[in-house]
C-alpha cells in the first residue's frame, strides 16, 4: 500500500504494490469473494481490518490503495471504517461510476485510490474532508509512494530511480518488475524494500497482470518467500 507502479504495454497492464506496515500486521493469504449481484473479487486479506490494499476482479478491474492524500496527517481515530474496506467495496461494484460519485468517505482516514478498468485509469484522493477525482494516463508508466511514510524529497528520489530503470526498456516481464520493487539502494529507511527498526517494514509485494482476456494476482511475502497466485479469465 505504500509503493505502487503502473506499467502499461501493448498487450498487458502491470500494477505492482509494496506493502509497508507493522510486522505484526501481516496478510492472511489470498482470498476470493463473490457477493450476490457483485463482482467476483480476489485480494490479499488484511486480517486486522478484514479489508485489503489491492484487489482484482474477474471482470478485469484493478483497485489499489495508498495511505494518505496530499500531505502527511495526524491520525485521529476512531474512524467509521477501515480504508481497506473501501478497496473491497470499489472492486465489488459492477459499475464503478456510482461508487466514485456517491460513496461516503466521511470519518475514513485520508487515502489515495487507484482504479484501472477497460483502458480507463482513475485516481480518487480523499483528504479527510474532500474528495478529489481525476483521470490518469492509461498509456504512461507511473509510480506512487505513500505521503504518510515518504517526504517529498524521498518521493522525488524514488521517482528518479523508477525513471532511470525505465530507460531503454521496450519489453516488460512480471518478474523484472517484481525485482525492481525489491531493489535496495543503501537507504534502509526509504528503499523500495524498507525497514525502520522493525517498527515499519516492507512485508510483501503484490503484482497484478491484466491481459486482454485473462489476468492474475501474485502475492509474495518477503520474509518467508511464500508465493500465492490466482488466475482469472474475463470477457
Amino acid at each position: 500500500m505504500c509503493t505502487v507502479t503502473f506499467i502499461p504495454t501493448a498487450n498487458s497492464v502491470f500494477l505492482t504494490s509494496n506493502r509497508d506496515e507493522s510486522p505484526g500486521r501481516r496478510a492472511s493469504g489470498l482470498m476470493s469473494f463473490h457477493a450476490p449481484g457483485k463482482n467476483v473479487i480476489h485480494y490479499p486479506l488484511d486480517g486486522e481490518s478484514g479489508g485489503s490494499w489491492i484487489a482484482f476482479t474477474d471482470s478485469g478491474r484493478i483497485v489499489c490503495l495508498l495511505n494518505g492524500a496530499f500531505e502527511p496527517f495526524t491520525p485521529s481515530p476512531p474512524y467509521r471504517q477501515s480504508r481497506g474496506q473501501v478497496v473491497i467495496d470499489a472492486a465489488s461494484e459492477t459499475d464503478i461510476n456510482p461508487f466514485l460519485q456517491e460513496y461516503s468517505f466521511d470519518q475514513i482516514a485520508p487515502f489515495t485510490l487507484l482504479i484501472y478498468e477497460q483502458e480507463k485509469f482513475e485516481q480518487l484522493i480523499w483528504d479527510g474532508e474532500n474528495k478529489h477525482l481525476n483521470s490518469l494516463s492509461p498509456t504512461e508508466p507511473q509510480i506512487w509512494s505513500s505521503v504518510t511514510l515518504y517526504s517529498s524529497e524521498v518521493r522525488t528520489w524514488r521517482k528518479s530511480l523508477f525513471e532511470k530503470w525505465l530507460v531503454g526498456k521496450t519489453n516488460f516481464e512480471r518478474e523484472a518488475i517484481m525485482d525492481f520493487h525489491q531493489m535496495t539502494h543503501g537507504n534502509p529507511g526509504n528503499d523500495f524494500v524498507m525497514n525502520r527498526n522493525e517498527i515499519v517494514k516492507t512485508l510483501s509485494t503484490t503484482s497484478i497482470v491484466l491481459n486482454e482476456k485473462s489476468g492474475s494476482l501474485l502475492h509474495v511475502e518477503l520474509d518467508t518467500h511464500l508465493r500465492e497466485e490466482i488466475f482469472v479469465r474475463h470477457d
